[in-house]
């Protein structure tokens, strides 16, 4: 079994959005429109050809010194392996050696959480690669909402209680730009370093998009008119993903966020549904969305660096200060 390496502009993009609409895996951010607007040069690992699609793995890349780079772009929480049938050891190793072969460095790449089980077995035979856990939180919605309300912790109740009771008004609006300067003048100035030049931008071309296709969905809770907390969510293939929030001192001191999340949870229960939270590895954070009856889901982050000094030192620092970025605008409001 040899994966077939492919360039942006050898991909069908119809077989391609054909398979990772419908299997197992499928999530928005392995679509071809989303890829070309968080990567626009990205690639593919493919199998059995190029004209064939069964097996395949997209691999954003950037060139930097010379060499392509593998990198997990902004608003990208994970990628991974995707296939309509079951995956085996064998497939996974197959193209483990294949993006081995092709790149000496690979900054971050985010597996899928379906590619956890079978990575873990296999690991061990792979060691160029450093293996890293990582956790988002799944709210599974396909249950009457009185049942979802049921999990939640004591807590989050009371503040569900008394966010309601604070008189928000909640909108549903077509623009993203109130959302994006609500986080510009309550939470960029906590990110060190700054944000990084471009990720609004990213942000409303992503919105632009989804929205257009009837999946992306930005909601305000409003007082006296003004917007106080907002939140863009996207549905695709049977995952609504929470990409983007954020609120200013009166949407926490009021319990905007839980008020908002409550009222998703409520309009969509009983549905084929599961809220992916898009958590960073932050224990307050995690505490949250377990508050909300989540449940921990494990997934991949793998790395491999082999480049010449002092090129492997520049990017080890690089890499780390883009992972404090992404942990930054995927904190909660």
């Amino acid at each position: 079994m040899t994966p077939v390496l492919l360039n942006r502009t050898e991909i069908n993009d119809a077989r391609w959005d054909q398979l990772i609409g419908a299997c197992r895996q499928g999530v928005v951010y392995a679509h071809t429109f989303y890829l070309d607007i968080v990567c626009c040069g990205w690639k593919a690992l493919v199998w059995p050809d190029r004209s064939n699609y069964q097996i395949v793995m997209p691999l954003p890349v950037v060139k930097k010194w010379g060499k392509t780079i593998v990198f997990q772009p902004l608003f990208c929480q994970y990628l991974g392996v995707f296939s309509m049938g079951c995956l085996g050891q064998t497939d996974f190793l197959a193209f483990m050696q294949a993006l081995s072969s092709h790149f000496s460095y690979v900054s971050s790449y985010h597996f899928n959480p379906e590619n956890f089980n079978t990575l873990f077995r296999i690991k061990d035979q792979l060691a160029e690669f450093t293996f890293t856990p990582q956790h988002t939180f799944w709210l599974n919605l396909c249950r009457a909402y009185g049942e979802i309300y049921g999990d939640y912790s004591p807590d989050r109740k009371v503040n569900v209680r008394r966010g309601r009771s604070s008189g928000w008004t909640i909108e549903k609006n077509g623009q993203i730009t109130p959302l994006i300067e609500l986080f510009v003048a309550n939470q960029s100035r906590r990110i060190a370093g700054g944000v990084r030049p471009g990720a609004y931008d990213l942000l409303k071309n992503i919105f632009a998009e989804t929205q257009m296709r009837g999946i992306g969905q930005v909601c305000y809770a409003k007082k006296d008119n003004q917007v106080h907390a907002g939140t863009l969510v996207v549905r695709y293939a049977g995952r609504a993903i929470y990409l983007f929030n954020a609120s200013d001192a009166v949407g926490r001191k009021n319990n905007a966020r839980s008020c908002l999340l409550d009222m998703y949870f409520s309009g969509h229960a009983e549905e084929h549904l599961v809220f992916d939270f898009e958590s960073p590895e932050v224990p307050a954070i995690a505490g949250f969305y377990k508050s909300f009856g989540a449940h921990s889901i494990p997934y991949f982050k793998i790395s491999k660096n082999q480049l010449w000094f002092p090129f492997r030192q520049i990017q080890n620092w690089r890499v780390r200060y883009f992972q404090n970025q992404v942990k930054s605008l995927r904190r909660p409001l």
